[in-house]
């Protein structure tokens, strides 16, 4: 029993140094998920033109009571996520102006359709794609969704979902890489 037991160990110590430098290289295992991604820039946008955003609403935890901790925990690793990405990408959030493009996002957290026939429609009329126009027909459980939104035509420019998000990670663990895979073909802005 010593043997075995000397035996792991041994392992152990041959594999702490190989799991550590996998780590600080960034290729350990990534956890398995069923995010499934869709995006797509609507065909009168002029992403190129756009240099600013700002959030659709205030944070959570600045619009007074009434959300849970894990809501309003929800809301900052949202924002966080985004911000990050679009910063990497060269937009600068602007909060005294009036930016180019506001963000707004959704989460669903239980399977559902969309409120009506009209919605759909809607997003139809807007330029929206048959792809993810019947993505949004129905709501998967944990779906999280982006929407930039042009300040001068308020019509949307750029929107994207990621399903099997949320409810699958009460921790919101996926967040980040989801939104990371969302802003994927996201153009960079032009400075």
């Amino acid at each position: 029993m010593r043997a075995v037991l000397d035996g792991l160990t041994a392992r152990r110590v041959h594999l702490l140094p190989a799991l550590v430098l996998a780590v600080a290289c960034g290729i350990a295992p990534a956890a398995p998920t069923n995010i499934r991604v869709q995006s797509e820039t609507l065909p009168w946008a002029n992403m190129s033109a756009y240099r600013t955003y700002r959030w659709w609403q205030l944070p959570l935890s600045e619009r007074g009571g009434g959300y849970s901790e894990r809501e309003a925990l929800l809301d900052w690793r949202v924002r966080q996520a985004v911000d990050r990405e679009l910063t990497a990408r060269g937009y600068a959030e602007d909060t005294a102006g009036t930016p180019e493009f506001v963000v707004r996002y959704s989460v669903r957290v239980r399977e559902e359709s969309t409120s009506s026939f009209r919605d759909y429609l809607a997003y139809r009329a807007d330029g929206g794609g048959k792809d993810m126009g019947d993505a949004l027909m129905g709501y998967a459980e944990g779906t999280l969704g982006l929407e930039i939104v042009d300040v001068a035509t308020r019509r949307i420019a750029w929107r994207a979902t990621a399903t099997a998000v949320v409810e699958k990670d009460p921790q919101g663990k996926l967040i980040d890489p989801a939104v990371k895979e969302m802003f994927e073909r996201f153009p960079a802005t032009r400075r």
